[in-house]
């Protein structure tokens, strides 16, 4: 078991830190890699050394074994927290490997394992705990295999402390065959040969949540796309609102102070949508300066009331982005259904937009007109109207 130990950890190690060597993988695979390595040495020491081997294996392999712990801890750490520091959890786990310097001996071998295995059920935990908010922080599924392959083993390395410490481990580690110490060393060994590349999983599931946000979103907004919409048609039932939102004026605003500035608009928009949405409402990208949003449950005063808290948000945002003299406002258009026919919605929503639509620009023109019966236009003579 032992040797299995070794071999299988030694590859999964070397799985993980050549890609990293190679620029594939970031940080936390030469963490996870080489913890694993160490963890592979130190369980061939171990057989090594019951073949005859001298202290030398004993004094240099079980400070390692505590190294290795650390290290495979701070590559799921690094995995959850790339900008993390790693210095005060290194220094622990070298001030928790001094007192294995100072033993040596055959007869202290109950000791050095109940110590071993004391440390390794707090870094089994951590990694336990760690995994659980990823997979509630990122909605990794896979992470919960983690937690399935660490979590066992920390209270069998509890209950193997105790037995060490009890005098159930004897004076050979590879040589048990029967009782409590030998199941309490075969049945951790058992979840450690496979847990190797679980961080492997971990990070395709993100890689590919990665992709599919690529995929799913709007690159300058973070909106969701028409993919995204797709995607999330199934999960729509029942009754709801649809907004079609269009930006006014979007034309003369890029027109007039650029496309940067138009840009900016779409991301305002965006982020006061965003903002303004009830839980469970989405924004999509529609095409061009038109948005779609979704509103499971919401009835038609839920629906007004979540449009003009949009165009309060919107118009905020744009006093530090279109100039005074530009007129900044939305028109937004609602219906309101059943969510099963929501395709249906969005060409009333949409339709309803563009009465909207009319009559802001009805009501920009009036105030146009007034504004200029205040300042009536001076005719001026032409030259040849003065004879």
């Amino acid at each position: 078991m032992y040797v299995m130990v070794a071999l299988a950890s030694i590859v999964a190690g070397i799985i993980h830190v050549v890609p990293w060597a190679t620029g594939r993988f970031d940080n936390w695979a030469a963490w996870w890699g080489f913890g694993h390595i160490l963890l592979g040495v130190t369980a061939a020491g171990a057989v090594f050394r019951d073949m005859g081997g001298g202290d030398y294996i004993v004094w240099l392999g079980n400070p390692l074994a505590v190294v290795a712990y650390a290290a495979i801890f701070i590559g799921l750490r690094t995995f959850a927290y790339p900008d993390g520091s790693n210095r005060l959890i290194l220094a622990a786990a070298l001030v928790a490997a001094t007192p294995l310097f100072f033993s040596v001996r055959i007869e202290e071998l109950g000791f050095r394992v109940g110590y071993l295995s004391s440390l390794r059920a707090l870094f089994d935990l951590a990694i336990v705990l760690t995994a659980i908010r990823l997979a509630r922080r990122e909605s990794l599924h896979t992470a919960w295999i983690v937690v399935a392959l660490f979590a066992p083993t920390v209270p069998l390395f509890v209950a193997r402390s105790w037995s060490a410490y009890h005098g159930d481990i004897g004076t050979s580690l590879t040589g048990m065959k029967h009782g409590l110490g030998a199941w309490l060393t075969v049945l951790p060994i058992s979840f450690i040969m496979f847990r190797g590349v679980s961080l492997l999983t971990m990070d395709a599931e993100r890689g590919h949540q990665a992709l599919s946000a690529l995929l799913e979103r709007d690159p300058l907004t973070n909106a969701y796309n028409r993919a995204g919409f797709d995607r999330r048609l199934a999960r729509w039932r029942g009754g709801g609102a649809v907004l079609m939102i269009d930006l006014d004026h979007f034309k003369p605003l890029n027109d007039r102070c650029g496309h940067a500035v138009g840009d900016a608009a779409l991301v305002a928009l965006v982020r006061a949508t965003s903002a303004a949405l009830p839980k469970g409402g989405r924004v999509f990208r529609w095409g061009g300066d038109e948005f779609v949003c979704v509103l499971p449950d919401a009835d038609q005063a839920g629906a007004d009331a979540t449009a003009a808290a949009i165009a309060v948000r919107y118009a905020h945002a744009m006093t530090g982005i279109a100039p005074p003299d530009l007129p900044v406002a939305l028109s937004i258009g609602t219906a309101i259904g059943t969510l099963d026919h929501i395709a249906d919605l969005i060409v009333a929503a949409d339709r309803d937009m563009y009465v909207v639509k009319q009559r802001n620009r009805t009501e920009t023109l009036v105030a146009q007109r007034s504004v200029s019966e205040m300042h009536p236009v001076i005719d001026l003579i032409s030259h040849t109207q003065h004879g």
